[in-house]
């Protein structure tokens, strides 16, 4: 399975543009990422489903910090009214580096999603639920079941993801990370006596495509500075990052300093986070994802410097692999 993302910060009128090509290029579906300071996802992922009868929609991710449960299931519930079987909801601890800049501490980001998805869940499927702290009930019934992806990197996450979610959107590009990612997920159902073809694992790529990599570099920069800044001390370890560079770009991206993060972030650990390359590399990669055992591709921005060229390049990379399947 394929699948686009978009990020919410053009004009609803330029994302119709994107999904028209998603359709053309044969995706199955749209994941919406959620930023605070983008247009909301939750509204987009509305007008999208209305606009796109042949796709899907998920949102990916809400947060339990800046979203209660209630809230994300009553919006899960409400979308599937508007579009029955064509809604997934993804939760996650949200980025680091954004919550803080809104004045939102992280804390226990491992326990608020574990509690988050339990109780999005119940109220999904029972309309119901209360605790020793809450009484929470939903007045109406959802169209459709709704799918629940747990975004995740670290390791704790991704085993969590393995044991509670129906689907798991492992947000890495670098391909030994994406194969530590499957790992950690198997264990996490192993633990929970599930079996891992009962999750849908998708990898949320990072993509920037063009024939010239100094520009596909550049714009692929500030998307490696939130990967980098927002990822843990595991994550940093593996890569061999800099922990001096961590704390300079996470300076930079407090002020928006965008011409100085291109200055003293180095190439070597934007192509460590992020996919720089042509049609054949992504070929290449997509091939050992497949592999490895994910089942759904997310091809996410900034796509590449010239949006709609790197669009159709993606498009030929998703021609190749289901004319693949076919011939099989």
């Amino acid at each position: 399975m394929f699948s686009f993302e978009l990020v919410p910060n053009s004009p609803l009128w330029k994302l119709e543009i994107i999904g028209s090509i998603a359709e053309d290029v044969g995706v199955d579906g749209i994941w919406l990422s959620e930023h605070p300071d983008n247009r909301s996802s939750i509204l987009t992922a509305c007008h999208l489903l209305k606009t796109f009868p042949r796709l899907w929609i998920g949102i990916g991710v809400l947060n339990p910090y800046m979203f209660h449960p209630l809230t994300i299931a009553q919006v899960a519930a409400t979308l599937s009214e508007i579009a029955p079987k064509r809604v997934y909801i993804g939760i996650g601890a949200g980025d680091r580096t954004s919550l803080e800049k809104a004045g939102i501490k992280r804390a226990h980001p491992l326990k608020k999603v574990e509690r988050c998805v339990k109780i999005v869940r119940e109220i999904l499927e029972k309309r119901f639920y209360q605790d020793e702290e809450i009484h929470l009930r939903l007045n109406f019934r959802p169209r459709s079941r709704v799918p629940i992806y747990i975004g995740a990197q670290g390791r704790r996450m991704l085993r969590l993801a393995g044991k509670i979610g129906d689907g798991v959107l492992v947000n890495h590009t670098n391909p030994d990370l994406l194969e530590f990612a499957v790992n950690e997920v198997k264990m996490g159902a192993e633990e929970a006596n599930r079996r891992i073809d009962e999750l849908d694992l998708a990898a949320y790529l990072t993509i920037s495509m063009s024939e010239d990599e100094s520009k596909a570099l550049k714009t692929a920069t500030p998307y490696s500075a939130y990967i980098i800044c927002g990822a843990g001390r595991e994550f940093i370890e593996r890569l061999g990052i800099d922990p001096k560079i961590v704390e300079d770009v996470r300076r930079i991206l407090r002020i928006g300093d965008w011409i100085r993060l291109y200055q003293v972030l180095p190439p070597d650990y934007i192509k460590a986070t992020t996919f720089i390359g042509g049609v054949e590399e992504l070929k290449e990669l997509v091939a050992k994802l497949f592999k490895l055992g994910y089942t759904q591709i997310v091809f996410g921005s900034p796509f590449g410097p010239r949006i709609l060229k790197a669009l159709k390049m993606i498009g030929e990379v998703i021609k190749y692999f289901e004319e693949d399947i076919n011939r099989e």
